[in-house]
């Protein structure tokens, strides 16, 4: 099972040095007995290169620079992020990150896979499930539908909507006119 399930995350990953995937995506997170609460926002990527909105801001990584634009205060923040920011705002580099961190299962059920990440040390995080389906029956390009991290007593949920590949190359840089620029790098 290991191997196919390798092939499948390399795949994935693959797919995503090749082709720009652009999706909207909501995020919801439970805290249990209460009411979960829901995010809304659209993602874009190429590789690790991205472009991010959610929670009033922009966010854009070019490969070297992190741009944070704040919409409500008109601030664009430049930075040279650490590489546990990238994963914070870019959950399928995240995936790939834990692959190496954690041991990995994986199943498939009416063409959904099923790939699940428990850490192999001790961390605030329990286990993490992405969810992929293959694009074209019996493909082997797949596309994430769910990504889901279990924390104790909470669980956060990012699904994926309207989940597109393109050949279209993209600038992953903010330009903001008549932003504020805070260059931390």
């Amino acid at each position: 099972m290991k191997l196919i399930l390798l092939s499948i995350l390399q795949a994935l990953f693959a797919l995503l040095g090749q082709k720009t995937m652009s999706t909207d995506f909501t995020i919801t997170v439970q805290q249990q007995a209460s009411q979960p609460i829901s995010y809304t926002g659209k993602m874009t990527m190429h590789g690790e290169q991205f472009t991010l909105e959610a929670f009033g801001t922009q966010a854009a990584y070019d490969g070297n620079t992190l741009y944070m634009y704040n919409i409500d205060a008109n601030e664009l923040t430049l930075s040279t992020p650490a590489q546990e920011e990238l994963y914070q705002a870019n959950p399928l580099l995240f995936a790939k990150a834990m692959n190496e961190a954690c041991e990995v299962t994986e199943s498939t059920a009416n063409g959904l896979t099923t790939i699940v990440f428990v850490p192999k040390e001790a961390v605030g995080i329990d286990k993490i499930t992405l969810k992929v389906k293959p694009l074209t029956t019996g493909g082997k390009d797949y596309a994430p539908t769910t990504i889901t991290v279990k924390e104790g007593a909470q669980t956060t949920t990012v699904l994926f909507r309207n989940l597109r590949y393109s050949d279209e190359l993209r600038e992953y840089i903010l330009k903001p006119e008549g932003a504020f620029i805070n260059d931390i790098r």
